[in-house]
């Protein structure tokens, strides 16, 4: 798998190819800067670009965009700060077209290089096996079908992972106020980034979103996002519990853990979501989701950067249907509008 690294400082830049070229990567090529990359594809293509964020003369925004928008190759952001600032710009590299955000290794000497590095090299290698990535279209028009009269839920769940940051936020950003159910959502992202992705969700959405806390009761109108490390459940008077993973290794925070307690509790009042993402989390609970008669969606592979999740769930029969992001919306909004039962 041939890998491009595009990093303005040297030092970073050698230490990103020491780790990629140590897990069985091909580096061909740095780039100092946007406008560096931007030559250097024209040139060779690589089947992966790790892109900084801020970058001199062309930064990781326009290069990403640009990128996109001519020969699109699979890019995966490297970050090293967590400031509000910076992960909020990360997060723009999303709109752009990027894949996924991943830490910054630092230095060896840092007590979590080799977690970090071995992330990092796992990454490039998954998001190298993309065969299409596809930036997610706002301007697609949509027209859900009518559902079952009268029916509306009590509650709204979202699972999603690689792809899963674009996906939430256009889907939140064309719900329309008032919106009278509480929305749970677990997004796999990199530890850190939490307080920025919400914040970058709710430049663009009505709603309030915001990371969930123990305890608290899921209000209408509110987008409570799992904290890092927590899988969140809902229990039978709405309010939200944080639990730590069964087991080392589990996935965490986790789609299945959120569904499986939806299913518990709500049952047939609940409506659950998969957006893009690696894998199959939340597929098994989500198809007993539908059994007990709950409404279940699924991202549409063509709007997807991956179809892993939602691809899963359809065929399983675990959804019902697959749509795009806008058009989940304004189903949500259709079903707003049913007076509640």
């Amino acid at each position: 798998m041939k890998v491009l690294i595009v990093e303005d400082s040297m030092v970073v830049r050698q230490l990103l190819r020491y780790i990629l070229e140590q897990g069985g990567l091909e580096v061909i090529g740095e780039a100092n800067d946007g406008e560096e990359a931007l030559q250097f594809i024209k040139r060779q293509r690589p089947d992966v670009i790790t892109m900084d964020v801020h970058l001199p003369k062309l930064d990781g925004f326009e290069c990403t965009r640009a990128i996109m928008e001519t020969a699109p190759i699979p890019i995966v952001v490297v970050t090293g700060s967590y400031s509000l600032s910076d992960s909020t710009f990360a997060l723009r590299l999303l709109d752009a077209g990027a894949v996924t955000v991943v830490e910054k290794p630092l230095g060896m000497m840092d007590s979590n290089f080799q977690k970090d590095a071995d992330n990092l090299v796992k990454t490039v290698r998954n998001i190298g096996g993309i065969k299409l990535v596809r930036r997610i279209r706002t301007d697609r028009p949509t027209s859900p079908s009518a559902l079952e009269p009268g029916w509306t839920p009590k509650l709204v769940a979202v699972g999603a992972s690689t792809g899963g940051p674009a996906a939430l936020k256009a889907l939140l950003s064309t719900i329309e106020p008032p919106c009278p159910w509480p929305i749970l959502v677990v997004q796999h992202i990199t530890p850190g980034f939490l307080p920025g992705f919400c914040e970058w969700l709710n430049g663009s959405s009505n709603l309030n979103v915001q990371i969930a806390d123990h305890g608290i009761r899921a209000q209408p109108g509110n987008v409570y996002v799992a904290p890092d490390g927590l899988d969140m459940e809902i229990d039978a008077g709405m309010h939200i519990r944080l639990r730590h993973p069964e087991g080392p290794g589990n996935l965490c925070p986790s789609a299945a853990r959120l569904f499986e307690s939806v299913g518990r509790h709500w049952g047939s009042e609940a409506l659950a979501i998969l957006l893009s993402g690696m894998g199959r989390d939340g597929v098994n609970e989500m198809l007993e989701l539908k059994k007990k008669g709950a409404l279940t969606l699924a991202q549409d592979a063509e709007s997807c950067v991956v179809n892993g999740m939602p691809g899963e769930a359809m065929k399983a029969r675990a959804a019902s249907r697959s749509l795009p992001p806008e058009a989940i919306a304004q189903l949500l909004n259709k079903l707003a509008q049913v007076p509640a039962g």
